[in-house]
């Protein structure tokens, strides 16, 4: 039974590539329908992940911090950090 299944289920998918491969829809095939679409919607989202990895190897390569603080900031962060480790002994 579960043989049967597999064998429909693959004939069917078959099928479907054959079909998209070869009908034509207004001129092109509905594959490259697919692939047209897919460059479309791609390309601007590839862009902007370029940017957004591009600025951040900047700041890597910056070895910057990514936090500043003002100095009363650390002396506060530092005198918090001071009683803790005096309250845990």
């Amino acid at each position: 039974m579960r043989l049967f299944f597999s064998l429909s289920w693959t004939i069917c998918c078959v099928g479907l590539g054959i079909a998209a491969g070869t009908i034509n829809v207004g001129g092109k095939t509905c594959w490259q329908h697919a692939q047209q679409l897919w460059h479309a919607e791609k390309a601007p989202l590839v862009d902007e992940v370029k940017t957004k990895v591009s600025t951040v190897m900047k700041d890597v390569k910056d070895e910057r911090p990514l936090d500043r603080h003002s100095p009363e900031e650390r002396s506060a962060l530092e005198k918090l950090i001071a009683n803790r480790q005096h309250d845990a002994k």
